[in-house]
């Protein structure tokens, strides 16, 4: 009875062999196929243009496990103008949904294919981490857009990887394990989104340069942002700084660069893994030109007038700086002055200059 189970076992073993060759005709000519199935049975999502191969499981009379039998599967689709079936891969034609069957020797299986509008493109939110080694980050929130301008959130059906040993995945997290650089790569379907994270030891000190500063409006400058390690070793972390201001109508910080938009004040706050720096930013308009009441002036000897000086800046804005002002004279022997009040002391011809700021503005003088 044995030497029977025994030579069956092998009869069967040669005619799946076989069936590998000449698979339709083999398994037809057995009739030991008890059912299919559809590896990836459950609704396939697929977008237009894509292709997915399927696999065909068989429960064969006499053997243990399931056997391959896609090569022999005889296919057919309810919508070729949704899907079509080609050497065993289903390739997506147009939005809508069709039934994939699959056929070997009488037992038969299906497959739904929902196919969607071509993706158009995908993003990741955020689209980069940097954190210290040992910490873990939420996995990145995705979405796609498809051809027709419909945006879906697609997140939980992404399937990610990560490029190095740098870090690992862990229930829906990305946790660093040791410094390094690591691509975290996202996919949806035959579509990727990619990632870059920047796994880093602690940073004990970050410093900021300058820390104060006054520009004009609609003026920008680099932040320089350097952090120390524990080591001693430093790292410039200018691009890698979360910036928040405390009058984002005043000054704002972008790419690592101060931008300024009104005249006024504010406190920029930068944070880096548990370090936190500030700069003070002073905001004040540009100035133009100075400007005064007289061209020239001829006096008498012993006689005297006062001028005064307004500052014109670049957003048509006048201020009195007349008391402010450094005032000189040429030839102090032909006339004084002292805060805008020139006094004639002698015949001649001097220059009277007022100075304020980076402008400066002069007057001619002329005593007889």
């Amino acid at each position: 009875m044995n030497r029977i189970k025994m030579a069956l076992r092998g009869t069967l073993a040669l005619i799946m062999a076989l069936t590998l060759l000449v698979p339709s005709l083999a398994l037809a000519a057995t009739g030991d196929v008890k059912s299919i199935e559809i590896t990836n049975s459950s609704p396939q999502k697929m977008s237009v243009s894509e292709t997915a191969a399927l696999q065909v499981m068989a429960t064969v009379e006499g053997f243990d496990n399931k056997q391959d039998v896609t090569e022999g599967v005889t296919w057919s689709t309810s919508n070729a103008a949704v899907a079509t079936m080609v050497k065993g891969k289903v390739k997506a034609v147009a939005a809508g949904e069709a039934t994939i069957f699959a056929e070997v020797d009488g037992s038969k299986a299906q497959l739904i294919v929902q196919v969607q509008e071509k993706i158009k493109s995908i993003k990741a939110s955020p689209k980069s981490y940097s954190f210290v080694k040992g910490s873990e980050s939420t996995l990145p929130k995705v979405s796609i857009t498809r051809a027709n301008g419909k945006e879906e959130d697609v997140t939980s059906e992404i399937v990610w990887s990560v490029s190095t040993s740098s870090a690992v995945l862990e229930n829906g997290k990305i946790k660093g394990v040791t410094p390094g650089r690591v691509l975290l790569q996202g996919k949806y379907g035959t579509t990727i989104v990619k990632v870059p994270v920047a796994v880093t030891d602690e940073i004990t000190k970050v410093e900021v340069t300058p820390a104060t500063m006054q520009l004009n409006i609609k003026k920008s400058k680099a932040l320089k942002v350097i952090g120390t390690y524990a080591n001693g070793k430093t790292v410039n972390l200018s691009k890698q700084i979360i910036w928040t201001s405390s009058n984002t109508n005043v000054a704002i910080v972008k790419n690592g660069a101060v931008k300024t938009l009104t005249e006024g004040q504010a406190t920029l706050t930068g944070t880096y893994q548990n370090q936190t720096i500030k700069a003070e930013v002073t905001v004040v308009p540009l100035l133009k030109k100075l400007i005064t009441g007289q061209k020239k002036l001829v006096l008498s000897p012993q006689g005297s007038t006062t001028l005064s000086v307004m500052a014109q800046y670049d957003t048509g804005k006048t201020t009195v700086v007349t008391n402010s002002a450094v005032w000189s004279s040429t030839k102090p022997g032909v006339a004084t002055v002292t805060n805008g009040k020139i006094v004639a002391v002698g015949k001649g011809k001097t220059s009277i200059t007022a100075k304020w700021g980076n402008k400066k503005v002069t007057i001619p003088v002329t005593v007889k």
